[in-house]
Formats: C-alpha cells, sequence, structure tokens
C-alpha cells in the first residue's frame, strides 16, 4: 500500500505555465500519475502539455475533481496559493519552494490542519509512492515498490538513499521529502504516524541531518513497544559549530543539534544507524531481522 497519494490520487499544478510545471507536468504523467488539472492565474492559457489550465483553484478542482496539488509559486506568493487550493478542497499539497518566511510557514501549517489537509513542505522534493504515483521532481528511476518507507529532510539524500536502496533490491512502500525548514507542514513525528499506520510498510528508514529535534521524535517513535523496526542516518558529522549547513535548519546551534548526539539518542531507543551511506543498506535490511 502507500500513504498519502496512490494510482487513484487526481493532481493539479498550480502555476503549469511556468518552467518547473510544464517539466512535472510531462514528468508526473509518464511516471503514470494522473495529471487532471492546471492553474496559471492572469495567463491566457487553456493547456499544457494537453493538461487543461483554470484561473482558480476552485474551478479548476469542480471541473476535473483534482483532490491533491503541487504548488509552484515564489515564496512571496507561497501563502496565498496554498491557502487557495486548500479552500478548493485539496487534501495533500506539495510546495517545494525554498525561502518560505517563517510566519508564513506557521500561517499554511496551522491553515491545513484546520483543513484536515496535508502539506508537504517547504524545501521538499515532495512525495512518491512507487509503481503507483509521484508528486514531486524525484528522479522516478531511484525508486521502486517494496515495503520500506523512507522519511528525509534532505531531497539529495533521500535520492541518493533510494538508489542504494533500489539497486539492492529494497524497495519502498512511499518516500516522504518532510523538507530542512524549521517549521514544517508535515514533520518527521507525523509522517511517521502514517507510515506506521500502513500494512504495507513493514520497516521504516529515516534520513535525518543536524538542527531541530525531528531526529528526537524519532527516537521516541522508536521506544514504543508497538514501533515498526526503525533505521537511520544522520548526516553532518563534519558540521562546524553555528554554521548553517544548507537547509535552514540545519544548524547546530547547542549539543543536542548535533549529529553526535542524535545519534547517541536513537542508537539508544533500539534504531539501527548506519555510520555512514556505505553502510546505509545494511542497516535497512537489518531492521527487517
Amino acid at each position: 500500500m502507500s500513504v498519502l497519494i496512490d494510482a487513484a490520487s487526481r493532481v493539479l499544478i498550480y502555476g503549469i505555465a511556468g518552467n518547473f510545471g510544464r517539466f512535472s507536468a510531462r514528468d508526473l504523467a509518464s511516471y503514470g500519475t494522473k495529471v487532471v488539472a492546471g492553474v496559471a492565474p492572469g495567463r491566457d492559457t487553456r493547456d499544457v502539455e494537453g493538461v487543461p489550465v483554470f484561473q482558480d483553484a476552485r474551478t479548476a478542482c469542480t471541473t476535473t475533481g483534482a483532490d491533491i496539488a503541487l504548488v509552484y509559486v515564489p515564496a512571496p506568493a507561497a501563502l496565498d496559493a496554498v491557502l487557495e487550493v486548500l479552500d478548493a478542497g485539496c487534501k495533500v499539497i506539495v510546495y517545494p519552494g525554498d525561502g518560505l518566511p517563517v510566519q508564513d510557514a506557521v500561517e499554511l501549517r496551522a491553515a491545513a490542519r484546520r483543513q484536515r489537509a496535508v502539506l508537504i513542505g517547504p524545501n521538499t522534493p515532495g512525495v512518491i509512492s512507487p509503481g503507483k504515483s509521484k508528486l514531486g521532481f524525484m528522479p522516478s528511476f531511484c525508486y521502486i515498490p517494496g515495503p520500506l518507507g523512507v522519511i528525509s529532510r534532505s531531497g539529495s539524500l533521500s535520492y541518493e538513499a533510494s538508489w542504494r536502496l533500489t539497486t539492492a533490491g529494497l524497495g519502498q512502500s512511499t518516500v516522504i521529502g518532510i523538507g530542512g525548514d524549521p517549521v514544517k507542514g508535515l514533520n518527521a513525528a507525523e509522517a511517521l504516524e502514517l507510515l506506521h499506520a500502513d500494512p504495507g510498510t513493514r520497516a521504516i528508514l529515516y534520513l535525518g541531518e543536524i538542527g531541530g529535534s525531528d531526529e528526537y521524535a524519532v527516537a521516541r517513535y522508536a521506544e514504543r513497544p508497538d514501533a515498526k523496526p526503525t533505521a537511520a542516518i544522520i548526516v553532518g558529522a563534519a558540521a562546524p559549530p553555528g554554521k548553517k549547513m544548507g537547509h535552514a535548519a540545519a544548524l547546530v546551534g547547542s549539543q543536542a543539534d548535533s549529529q553526535a548526539a542524535k545519534v547517541e539518542a536513537l542508537r539508544k531507543a533500539g534504531v539501527h544507524v548506519a555510520d555512514n551511506l556505505r553502510n546505509l543498506v545494511d542497516a535497512a535490511q537489518h531492521a527487517f531481522q
């Protein structure tokens, strides 16, 4: 099975007339995802890559039955765009953009919770259920269907890890990029609950990094008597204190933010933690034993 998206999901691309939107219209359709609508406010565009284009999200959803959305707009326009697709009834939304103001991220997370919807992002590649559907820009060849659920703060790390799993024959049920910003639409604890409830997910792999508290949520989950077997890798062992390493939240501000502290907490909770990417597949396979 899968979480968040499946073969029946009907996708709306907000910002479909831009370069990223056009690329995703082709890429998602080639993967088998049902892209049924696009939104391009103020653009005199009837269709993009064969997808009908509308002026607003409500009309698009009402006309086509779209129920999930991929939003490609610059950070200053993200708040209004995501609120629009939420009000139109979309229950799963991916906003991949970087540079979203923290206050806007707080408002969007609260709005999604009020609507009982799931917002993935910002600063995320999206979510993919291999062999069923994808909502984002991750490279499709890195994934195959299987029983391992994957959660990642880093997009590039999720591609690399999934490709290593795939070449080893260890398929994935759903891969969720929760993003690397301090305020997330979907955080690690919430993503864990989704995979925990999925009968098609037998074990979970978490791909973490320095900074933030998501890794401690993983440790708390692993300590539960009903937890599914969990493996992890935490990158950033060489990160200097006080220096942001790529993502907005990837910063060692205290000892608890460090890679060593997080690895220690996870191992105490019974998580199989890989020392490096070369050992990642072994850690994931060990979780199944």
